[in-house]
């Protein structure tokens, strides 16, 4: 199974270079959220893809469907998480279904 990436340039460049394996960007602008929402329609689509992660600037101007499968995991973008730790929490125990000590 891939990881797919979708977040703004500068997001999308750092896990790029960590060896995701597929690293979309998209910059702030309303076209480029609707080529964003395009994006990641097409990749819950995808049977080879397993966790998609979006950055949280951008998961908020796109419909995150709720879908079991792939996983989709919000993740902070370079100014740092808009949820802070126990929404965050709340996301990653949903997304694993595990309850998480502090």
């Amino acid at each position: 199974m891939k990881i797919a990436v979708v977040g703004d340039p500068d997001t999308a460049l750092g896990f790029k270079l960590a060896g995701a394996h597929e690293v979309y960007s998209f910059r702030a602008t309303p076209l480029e959220y609707e080529r964003a929402k395009n994006k990641l329609r097409e990749l819950i689509e995808r049977e080879d893809i397993g966790i998609i992660l979006i950055t949280e600037g951008l998961a908020q101007k796109v419909e995150i469907p709720e879908v079991k499968f792939p996983i989709i995991l919000q993740v902070p973008d370079k100014s740092g998480s808009k949820f802070g730790e126990a929404q965050l929490r709340e996301i990653v125990r949903r997304a694993i279904g595990v309850e998480l000590k502090r």
